[in-house]
């Protein structure tokens, strides 16, 4: 064996050296990737069930806000309702004459 045997033999030893140490270096590097890419997968996860959550309140707010706006409505309704009805309580009340109004809620006969 010669010498320039033993110094081929030499750089490839070097060079399978290399390629180990380039080995270990991108295990590493797709170790570290592959830690952070679950991270933001988990991050992904929590925000999705954090949406359903919000989406979930959201319908909660709309539903107290429509009962509120709809409680309101039917109170006014009923307030309305029953000036209607003592305005015909008062009438019948006249016993069939003909009423006015005089604006302030006074019921001045006419017959």
């Amino acid at each position: 064996m010669g010498l320039p045997s033993l110094w081929q033999l030499f750089k490839f030893a070097r060079d399978t050296q290399d390629l180990y140490h380039l080995h270990v270096t991108m295990k590493e590097t797709v170790s570290a990737l592959d830690d952070r890419l679950r991270t933001v997968e988990n991050r992904i996860i929590r925000m999705e069930a954090e949406q359903g959550q919000v989406v979930s309140e959201a319908k909660s707010a709309a539903t107290g806000a429509a009962a509120l706006i709809a409680s309101a409505v039917v109170s006014d309704a009923v307030t309305r309702v029953t000036r209607v009805e003592e305005g015909v309580r008062r009438l019948s009340t006249l016993g069939g004459s003909m009423a006015l109004f005089d604006g302030g809620g006074d019921v001045r006969r006419t017959m």
